[in-house]
């Protein structure tokens, strides 16, 4: 059996196809939608939630950023990657979970106006 083979058992940091190489150009993205949300966010009425969504997506923007960096990071640094592949894996999570959580509350409001 050769190393490329599915069935190794080792692992596959160092190799192409690693999850960080999945998550640094996602969170990049994401930064830039929590961005254009922020932006649009202006156009709810100021008596409802916008500001605490404003505030909300710019959290996730910086958690989105933190994944993104511990992801180049793991990158960069084999020796640990597989922690800091790990620790970008679930920042990475929270802030989707946090994302979609806006949506819910965006969604209400503009259903409730």
């Amino acid at each position: 059996m050769n190393d490329d083979s599915p069935l190794n058992t080792r692992s596959n940091y160092g190799k192409s196809g690693r999850l960080a190489d999945h998550i640094l150009p996602s969170s990049a993205t994401m930064i830039g939608v929590c961005m254009t949300v922020i932006s649009l966010a202006h156009l709810i009425p100021k008596q409802s939630i916008s500001s605490h969504v404003n505030e909300i997506l710019a959290f996730d923007s910086l958690l989105f950023l933190g994944s993104a960096m511990l992801s180049y990071f793991s990158i960069r640094h084999p020796v640990k990657a597989e922690i800091l592949e790990r620790m970008a894996d679930v920042i990475f999570l929270i802030a989707i979970s946090l994302m979609v959580l806006v949506v819910f509350i965006i969604s209400f409001e503009l259903l409730i106006d």
